[in-house]
């Protein structure tokens, strides 16, 4: 399926999704208690972002609704928070490049934008 997103300069892009509507793809996430970076596999579907060690074990999630994703600006390389709303943890990710998290950043955008819950301020993308 095609989709039109437009982005925070005002242009648009398409690109297709799986048949579930949903990004999917390998991002590196730092683990909560080691806080290394390590791979996992990632997926939106609707307005949860779903993760794990692979396409076939991504059981953990993450609710987008309401959650603030923030890019991280100093980090030169490539990555961004989200923090799941009502929750003191914060989840970071990072994208192979800035066109990838760029992408990883509008599609969680847009799970929570069609989400009949989202909040005026459910998300920037710059």
């Amino acid at each position: 399926m095609a989709v039109v997103s437009a982005t925070s300069n005002g242009s648009t892009e398409k690109r297709l999704e799986d048949a579930e509507g949903g990004k999917t793809g390998w991002l590196s996430k730092k683990t909560y208690f080691t806080r290394r970076w390590r791979p996992a596999w990632f997926q939106i579907k609707e307005s949860k972002l779903f993760y794990g060690g692979n396409e076939k074990a991504a059981a953990k999630m993450i609710s987008l609704i309401g959650a603030q994703v923030e890019a991280l600006e100093d980090d030169g390389r490539f990555g961004w928070t989200i923090t799941p709303k009502n929750s003191k943890r914060i989840f970071f990710l990072r994208a192979g490049s800035a066109e990838e998290q760029q992408e990883w950043m509008v599609a969680i955008c847009e799970a929570q934008m069609s989400s009949g819950e989202h909040t005026s301020n459910a998300c920037v993308v710059q």
